[in-house]
């Protein structure tokens, strides 16, 4: 109906504001669940990109490592393009940020606090999905990304980028590293069957908290590009070309950490223009280099296939250090000397015992510990007198106490085979208890006090927990409990329920009872690896 012609009565206007308002409303309904969910994807998505980061980083550094090893001129090529892959990558990932920053500042605005900075100016306080303060705003996000084109701007952006960095790869391997790298943004998208942009379909219509995940999301895939791009160009230095003109000895010990009265081993590579040279290898305790000038006071030891083995006794305790010179001939015929060092302590057996949740045992479920000693943990063992012990691999163990030992202590001993014997490396003492009796609640932490019934309906499980001081995760199952209800002095008889839930009937007398009711939940029974208990009941009165 026209508007001129039929105008408006004051009461149809209210009505379509109520509309408009409820519509809102409905719009903005996003449960705190979905919110932290974001939350919590967000973060596992910048720890993600930082550990990608960090990688990159790395593989960087190996072109860096190569230059120096192989010369400029034979991974030129190489070299060049990963230089110009981390420009890409370093100015597309600081768009976004800029982006994701922006579009923070903008749906949070005078909320934002500034600081002076170092040098004096004023910036912003860097904002996480967790402190937005508008998480679950859908309209601000929208303008900003749809309506003013910031979505449409960040997809040609990401294709540029895709298209530089393509370039870098030979024109027959493009098509398959196209697929690899994804960031797909000009591929079709459909909703209910209708097709979408990339940019109306992720931004579109979307909570502020999404908006930004998303945006992280992006920097991630970028990070995870420039790393399969790093992959690339790393492989086109062939294996076959490299030539080794560093040579460096080294001594590759079993052990840095030597029991008294063992021995301290070592492997002393030798990497030379002939392989199968047999080298001679020079060593001197107590010094930190050898020259050929002092080789007149040193122990010789004569090896094979490239290898020496060294072994040195181990007496006194305390640190020790040797250096030496390999001695290998050259593709001329003339000897050269490469130098090596380390050092290795002597220590007396000795380990470390501990109990990873906290300095006790409890009987009737599995307790974690960790063992510590100077070994490989592979040689060590654990014995609990009384009680079973499972290896969780790599020093780590959990111990089964039985209910018997409640109230005794029980003495843990660690072992380790070295070569052909068992050594005793230390023990420690712990005490048994018993597992506490977990505390009942109702729905998420009702136990006391006035409530409505709605929220008393809307929390139908009697939950038992142990409380935020047992460090343990045990988990308690509820079987059983009885429900009584108490009003104007008359006690009606008690209602039993089956599980944690609420029954029917219980609810249907919430609903039903009137203000000052009081209900008693009590005779709840829990079950758990820890066994069977009844707990103390509570008590709620109905507002």
């Amino acid at each position: 109906m026209g508007a001129t012609n039929c105008p408006e009565t004051p009461r149809q206007k209210m009505i379509q504001m109520m509309y408009l308002v409820y519509t809102a409303m409905l719009a903005l309904n996003v449960s705190a669940d979905i919110l932290n969910a974001f939350v919590v994807v967000d973060d596992t998505l910048v720890t993600s990109t930082r550990n990608a980061s960090h990688q990159n980083a790395n593989d960087y550094n190996w072109f860096e490592q190569q230059k120096v090893i192989l010369g400029e001129a034979k991974i030129h090529d190489a070299y060049v393009n990963a230089k110009q892959l981390k420009k890409e990558s370093d100015a597309m990932v600081k768009y976004i940020e800029k982006m994701r920053s922006d579009l923070i500042f903008y749906v949070d605005g005078d909320s934002i606090a500034e600081v002076k900075n170092d040098q004096g100016k004023t910036v912003k306080v860097s904002k996480t999905v967790a402190t937005i303060d508008r998480k679950d705003n859908f309209d601000i996000p929208t303008d900003f990304m749809i309506n003013q084109g910031h979505a449409k701007e960040l997809k040609d952006r990401i294709l540029k980028y895709k298209q530089n960095i393509l370039k870098l790869v030979k024109p027959e391997q493009r098509k398959g590293m196209e697929e690899a790298i994804g960031l797909n943004v000009d591929a079709k998208f459909k909703k209910d069957g209708v097709a979408q942009s990339w940019e109306t379909h992720n931004f579109d219509h979307i909570i502020a908290a999404a908006a930004v995940t998303l945006l992280n999301k992006t920097i991630g895939e970028v990070r995870n590009s420039e790393s399969i791009m790093l992959n690339y160009l790393k492989a086109s230095i062939s294996a076959d070309d490299f030539k080794f003109d560093h040579v460096e000895g080294r001594a590759i010990p079993k052990s840095q950490m030597v029991f008294q009265g063992d021995s301290y081993e070592a492997d002393i590579i030798v990497a030379a223009y002939d392989t199968k040279s047999t080298p001679e290898v020079y060593y001197k305790m107590g010094a930190d280099t050898l020259t050929e000038a002092g080789l007149a006071g040193a122990t010789k030891l004569e090896g094979e296939n490239g290898v020496v083995k060294l072994k040195i006794g181990a007496g006194d305790l305390g640190e020790k250090r040797f250096a030496g010179l390999i001695k290998i001939m050259d593709p001329s015929g003339q000897p050269k000397y490469y130098g090596f060092k380390d050092k290795y302590s002597v220590l007396k057996p000795s380990a470390t015992i501990a109990a990873d949740k906290m300095n006790v045992l409890y009987a009737g479920i599995a307790n974690p510990v960790s063992v510590s000693a100077p070994v490989d943990p592979g040689k060590l063992s654990l014995s609990f007198p009384g009680c079973s012990v499972s290896s969780q691999g790599a020093g780590k163990y959990n111990v089964s106490v039985p209910a018997s030992l409640i109230g005794k202590t029980v003495n843990a001993t660690v072992s380790a085979k070295l070569g052909e014997s068992t050594k005793a490396l230390g023990s420690t003492t712990f005490r048994v208890k018993k597992v506490p009796d977990p505390r009942a609640v109702l729905g998420a932490n009702i136990r006391s006090g006035k409530h409505a019934k709605a929220e008393l309906t809307a929390n139908p499980i009697i939950r038992a927990t142990m409380g935020e001081d047992f460090a343990y995760d045990l988990k308690w199952k509820v079987t059983s409990f009885r429900v009584v209800f108490v009003s104007k002095g008359m006690e009606d008889p008690p209602i039993a329920c089956q599980g944690g839930t609420l029954s029917d009937a219980v609810k249907a007398k919430i609903s039903k009872s009137s203000a000052n009711t009081v209900i008693y939940f009590e005779d709840i029974k829990v079950s758990s690896e820890a066994g069977s208990r009844t707990l103390d009941g509570f008590s709620v009165r109905i507002r």
